[in-house]
């Protein structure tokens, strides 16, 4: 599965809005749209990963979650317009789309969007947290606050425990996957499609951005780092301190848009 979708996670990687998310120079909003679309695709990926439960191939990688539902990043009353599936940009209901439309094919299948949204997740998750720190909340390492992971609970993984040996256990389940040589070059297609439907999503962010489309959040102010080009200078800018005194309440929320599930994967016994 790696070597099969090798080509296509460079070009996710080389995408403007991971470069940019990867500098620290996305602004709150962005991350808002980022994390907003990623609540329905988690949301259809564990349903169908959960009624698909039973299939040999599914349960080998099939990991129960604990969903929560944020309602004030954006504010309470902009949670159910926001997360109503009406409300699904293009790439996000093309991404939904097709995980349905692969699962009806045949549920084995689900693994390709397992694998690249778990494993890319907990592997790159864990860089992009640490960007989030410092240039969304400004913060550094010699603060006491980096080690919390309020607000940044998207890419924390607390139920897991040690990230490497659950990353290891995931791929060895993999590969006992019993399944066809036929049916494992499918996965491989999927995998793949899957990687380019992550990168429609990020593409999708980016030009909302440019086109200034994007929902505002709530205790907004710019961030100091680089904004898209051609965006206005439409908020004043807040010292550190004044930005310290508003994450009081925004770093519990940042990590995820309204409605956006944390999920904490908890191994199977």
């Amino acid at each position: 599965m790696r070597e099969g979708t090798k080509a296509v996670h460079k070009a996710a990687e080389n995408s403007v809005f991971t470069k940019r998310f990867l500098r620290g120079q996305i602004n709150r909003d962005e991350y808002g749209r980022y994390i907003n679309s990623l609540y329905f695709v988690y949301n259809s990926m564990e349903g169908l990963l959960e009624k698909h439960k039973e299939h040999p191939t599914v349960k080998l990688i099939y990991f129960p979650t604990e969903v929560n539902h944020l309602e004030y990043y954006y504010g309470k009353d902009q949670v159910p317009d926001l997360i109503a599936l009406d409300k699904m940009t293009p790439a996000v209901k093309e991404y939904v789309d097709a995980m349905e439309s692969a699962c009806a094919k045949n549920p084995a299948l689900l693994i390709a969007h397992s694998y690249s949204r778990y494993l890319g997740d907990l592997s790159g998750g864990q860089i992009l947290a640490k960007r989030l720190k410092t240039h969304i909340f400004h913060l550094s390492e010699k603060d006491a606050e980096w080690d919390t992971t309020e607000g940044l609970n998207f890419y924390h993984f607390e139920a897991i425990g040690n990230v490497p040996e659950f990353k290891e256990m995931y791929r060895e389940r993999l590969n006992a996957a019993k399944v066809d040589a036929p049916t494992r070059d499918l996965v491989v297609t999927e995998a793949v499609k899957s990687f380019q439907l992550n990168i429609a999503l990020f593409d999708e962010v980016e030009e909302l951005s440019q086109k200034h489309l994007l929902a505002p959040t709530l205790l907004r102010g710019e961030i100091n780092v680089p904004e898209p080009a051609g965006l206005p200078k439409s908020h004043e800018k807040r010292s550190k301190k004044s930005w310290t005194i508003a994450t009081s309440v925004a770093v519990a929320v940042a990590a995820v848009a309204v409605g956006a599930l944390i999920y904490k994967r908890v191994q199977k016994a």
